[in-house]
Order: C-alpha cells, then structure tokens, then sequence
C-alpha cells in the first residue's frame, strides 16, 4: 500500500471515528422557548458585607413566577439563591457588578435545577446565563437560558428569557 493510500485511509477512519462518537450528542434536539419571569417575594435576605465599599451579598433568596412558550416551563415557581458583588451606583440605578448562584424551578411536569451567572451593568440593564438539568418529568433534560432585564427596577419590569431545551435521547 501506497504512503498516500495510508494517508487517505487514516484520514478516513479518524472522521469515521469522529462521527461515531460525536453521534450520541448529535442525536440529541433542541427545543427553542421564550418567556416571562416575574419576581415575587424575597424569602431570605442572606448576608450582606461591605468590607471593601462595595456591596457584597452572600445567599439572598427570593422567589418568581413563569410564562413561556415551552410547557416545562410555563405557569413554574422559582426559587433562586443569589450572591453579587457590586459597586454603589447614583440612582436610580443604585448598583452594578456580577451576579451567579442557584436555581430550582418546578411546575406540575417536573424540575430545573442549576447554577446562573449574570451581570448588572452601571445603567442598570441586567442579563443572566442559567444551566441546568431536568428531574420527575424532565428527567435527562437539559436547560440553557439567557435572559435581560432592561430596567434598574425588578419589581416593575419582568426579566424577557429565550432559550432551550436540549434533549439527549438518552
């Protein structure tokens, strides 16, 4: 055998092998959603330090409701814990920094559950990146979201989401 028949042979079985094992995370599909997320109540305030002069918050609980264009998501109750480190802002923006934490949001087919990062920027925008993973009726889904509050205040103006739900056929 030639050294280009080699080649070509090696090139070959490597993208053979390369399809084969990309195959299972392939045959997965995506469902694309849109929704609402409305803030509720505030269940714990958590720990706040201003150690350095800024804003620091450690475990602050608060709760939302959801609309969406995706039944495992619509007419769900989130519970999320939130961490931020922020700067001090003239108002009416009041803060900016990052953000992250954890969520869990359940309706009546089953639950989220994951982690966010997010940032509050110096106008007072929001946005947000969630993670996380389907259990009960959403058991071996996967959730990824991107929302944005373009707003200071998160009690007048809801966070807009888009996103999707990926699943693995496993």
């Amino acid at each position: 055998m030639s050294t280009r028949v080699r080649s070509i042979t090696a090139v070959l079985v490597v993208l053979v092998l390369l399809a084969v094992t990309a195959g299972p995370a392939a045959a997965g599909s995506k469902t694309y959603f849109t929704g609402t997320e409305y803030l509720g109540a505030d269940h714990d305030p958590g720990e706040d330090f201003y150690p350095d002069g800024r804003y620091h918050l450690r475990g602050g609980v608060s709760e939302t409701r959801w609309e969406a264009t995706d039944s495992r998501l619509d007419e769900a109750v989130s519970l999320f814990t939130i961490n931020w480190n922020f700067t001090f802002e003239p108002e009416p923006v009041w803060f900016s920094g990052p953000m992250w934490g954890t969520f869990v949001i359940t309706n009546d087919g089953g639950t989220w559950e994951g982690s966010f990062t997010g940032v509050r920027e110096e106008n007072g925008d929001s946005f947000f990146h969630y993670v996380g993973h389907g259990s009960g009726g959403y058991d071996g889904l996967q959730l990824r979201m991107w929302g944005e509050r373009l707003d200071p205040d998160p009690y007048l103006v809801p966070t807009s989401w888009s996103g999707y739900i990926l699943e693995t056929g496993g």
